[in-house]
């Protein structure tokens, strides 16, 4: 019996602990525009930007991306970045992704690119992982997003 009584303070503190969630969810909204920053050899760079809601105490990283991407139901290629992209605690607001789309067939990508240019916006949708690090936990995200993006 005054083995279980000494044993109720640790329980009690475990309870404690895995009852307070530290995590918040991040919320990201829809990309709000697409900024074309240049095409080097089969890579084309765009800086998407995006509202992200984080109410955590800490930064979120995100360290990888690897998408496949189509847009308007064409396969373009896989999006990455190149470096990590931070997102600050208790922010609010519209983040700049600055992404490389390694395009798989550049002739079929430009012509695909050349008819957006003329309209207002586009169906975009991607497939695949984005790495994440809070503190000192990484984690993997499956992402399956298709939506419209106005230009």
């Amino acid at each position: 019996m005054k083995r279980v009584l000494n044993l109720i303070p640790l329980i009690l503190v475990i309870f404690i602990l895995t009852g307070c969630s530290i995590y918040k969810s991040v919320d990201i909204g829809d990309v709000n525009n697409v900024d074309f920053k240049g095409m080097k050899d089969n890579k084309v760079i765009l800086n998407l930007k995006v509202p992200i809601s984080n109410p955590n105490g800490y930064k979120i990283k995100i360290k990888s991306m690897d998408l496949d991407l189509k847009i308007n139901g064409s396969y373009i290629g896989k999006m990455t970045i190149e470096n990590d992209i931070v997102i600050p605690p208790k922010s609010e607001e519209i983040h700049e992704f600055p992404v490389v789309i390694i395009v798989r067939n550049p002739l079929a990508s430009m012509a695909t690119m050349y008819k957006m240019r003329k309209s207002k916006s586009f169906d975009m949708e991607m497939d695949g992982t984005i790495k994440v690090k809070a503190l000192v936990k990484s984690k993997i995200i499956k992402v399956s997003e298709k939506q419209r993006v106005k230009l």
